[in-house]
């Protein structure tokens, strides 16, 4: 592993920003990605020569945004509170679209900033036009806390709170901003760090116990019900009562859209029946982040013409954190939604109680009866998506779903993490997740240039337990964060990245299309400003010049198998092994 190893720091003083890296080492923070700045150069020389540049350990990113993505894939991969650094106003403003995801994701990132000094006497020129009177002001709405300490004591004060904030439901991203004067002043002597058992995270929340009989008695008296987990797939603690709820109910099950928390292959895992939500009377929610996403379709036909929920659809139990975190500025999960019975809890712990209250009221005779036409049902689908497949294997260019069934027959023997993967067009049923922790999941807020900060951050988890990250990243959202690689690299960070490339900002194109269609003027058109082409990019020598290993663009689907292969032995060597692989749009 990379570490850079600091001179000696001589005689011992303290300032402001040691006690900061003092209490990220209390914290059990091992690493705190960032793009340099000088206002938080007091942090960064006390990472380095007072922390000794470990636990934690910087880690150089080439921009904010893949910094602050970087922790969002990392936080998600271990569960515990990331950490990233940011310059000022205007590293802020490069971050904030990460800051973003990491909000709708709920996802516990604790971004440091630098601001100031406040007081004027302390500010250089530059110091001006880089600072705020309110600088969380820029993320206010998208955090889940923020504070702008003025003592070293507030400092570590804040941090401490901001820690609490973002780890208790529902978690989210929080803001310090560290003032540039207060992390270079010289302190007295050492400050003392809080007991941090006193300051913990709120403790789980209990589901109300007349809530808990009124959800047990809708599914045990449920026809068709379904079982849908969502947020909860990030932690594996989650599989083993999902399974036993599931087969207790005898119940159809589906994964919300881009999570996994179930095995791909038990025989009531329905993921990918485009009905059994529709058909379902009763559906339990565990952790759906977006309810009326999942349950209402839309498509992409003009905005006045578009589908209305069904009036007479399934009666909906959600066991979740509810509203909690529901903000008035941005619209994310405020579409309403019409909810039977409201389980506010924490999903992991409602979904044990709900299971005890089923176990004295659902009819074992229905259930397995019930289990049976599901895995009759279930089997038919496996076949239909595998035929799916198998009808594209030869076509050229190389089809999306090729692309992943070939990417998981390479990695399908060793121990490794998911950590991205194309969603609109990933073939459910062709990849055997274990269950719950085996995929990271998408960026939350739909922010392109996520996921190759997130990739390095999922990998770098995944490295550090002794697996192999392992990815599908678009043509598109490589080209956003490309440096991402550099500090894979860098820091010696084992990766499999597999491009799939369609030469295009492809998601646009149908919408186009159909904006075209609407307005008699010709779809065709469609492409013009989303292809990627003229010249094309050489992604695989991108990528070698960040260090990687890469072979040659891979265009013939006989090649694919085989340059998988052998880009799956580099990366188990150590690589951050690149394969570019070209192929259609869907």
């Amino acid at each position: 592993m990379t570490v850079e190893q600091p001179l000696d720091s001589g005689p011992t003083r303290s300032y402001g920003s040691d006690a900061v890296v003092d209490l990220l080492r209390e914290m059990g923070v091992r690493y705190v990605p960032l793009n340099p700045g000088s206002s938080f150069r007091g942090l960064h020389d006390s990472l380095v020569n007072h922390g000794g540049n470990r636990d934690p350990q910087l880690l150089l990113c080439l921009h904010e945004e893949i910094a602050v993505s970087l922790a969002h894939g990392y936080a998600k991969a271990t569960g515990d509170l990331a950490v990233a650094a940011v310059h000022d106003l205007v590293g802020l403003m490069h971050a904030s679209m990460a800051v973003y995801d990491a909000f709708c994701d709920r996802t516990p990132v604790l971004v440091l900033g630098g601001s100031g000094p406040m007081d004027p006497a302390q500010r250089r020129p530059v110091d001006w036009i880089h600072s705020a009177t309110t600088q969380a002001q820029l993320v206010r709405d998208y955090v889940v806390w923020d504070a702008e300490p003025a003592t070293p004591e507030a400092s570590v004060a804040d941090v401490v709170r901001a820690r609490q904030r973002a780890l208790s439901a529902p978690r989210g991203p929080a803001y310090v901003s560290l003032d540039a004067g207060v992390q270079e002043a010289e302190l007295s002597a050492p400050l003392r760090l809080p007991d941090l058992s006193l300051h913990a995270p709120a403790p789980p929340i209990a589901p109300a116990p007349a809530s808990l009989v009124q959800a047990a008695e809708l599914l045990a008296s449920a026809e068709r019900p379904v079982v849908v987990a969502g947020r909860i797939g990030l932690d594996p603690r989650a599989t083993a009562p999902l399974v036993a709820l599931v087969e207790l109910l005898g119940a159809a099950y589906r994964d919300d859209r881009n999570t996994v928390a179930f095995p791909s292959t038990h025989p009531q895992n329905a993921t990918g029946d485009p009905d059994v939500l529709r058909e379902a009377d009763v559906v339990l929610a565990v952790d759906v982040v977006d309810l009326p996403a999942l349950l209402v379709r839309k498509g992409r036909g003009a905005r006045g013409e578009q589908e209305d929920p069904a009036r007479n659809g399934p009666l909906i139990i959600d066991l979740s954190s509810g509203d909690l975190g529901l903000r008035s500025w941005s619209n994310a999960f405020a579409a309403p939604i019409e909810r039977s019975v409201q389980l506010l809890a924490d999903p992991l712990l409602g979904l044990t109680q709900l299971t005890a209250a089923l176990r004295t009221r659902v009819d074992a005779s229905a259930a397995a009866t019930r289990r049976t036409a599901v895995c009759r049902r279930v089997a038919a689908l496996r076949a239909r998506q595998w035929a799916a497949v198998e009808e594209r294997w030869d076509d050229t260019p190389i089809s999306p779903s090729r692309l992943v069934a070939e990417t998981w027959l390479a990695v399908r023997d060793v121990d490794h993490l998911l950590c991205v993967r194309n969603t609109r067009t990933w073939p459910e049923g062709v990849w055997k997740f274990p269950g719950a922790g085996s995929y990271l999941g998408h960026s939350g807020g739909g922010g392109v240039g996520y996921g190759p900060g997130a990739f390095v951050g999922g990998a770098l988890a995944a490295r550090d337990r002794g697996q192999l990250g392992v990815g599908i990243l678009g043509d598109g959202d490589l080209l956003m964060a490309a440096g991402a690689l550099w500090t894979a690299v860098h820091y010696e960070i084992p990766m499999l990245v597999v491009i799939n490339d369609n030469s295009s900002f492809y998601n646009d194109e149908p919408h186009q299309a159909e904006v075209a269609r609407h307005r008699g003027r010709p779809p065709e058109n469609s492409w013009i400003g989303m292809r990627i082409t003229d010249p094309p990019v050489d992604l695989a020598g991108l990528a070698r010049s960040y260090g990687c290993w890469a072979g040659d663009p891979v265009s013939d689907p006989a090649d694919l198998g085989g340059a998988l292969a052998e880009a799956v032995e580099q990366a188990r060597a150590g690589a951050v092994a690149v394969v570019h692989v070209r192929t259609a749009p869907r």
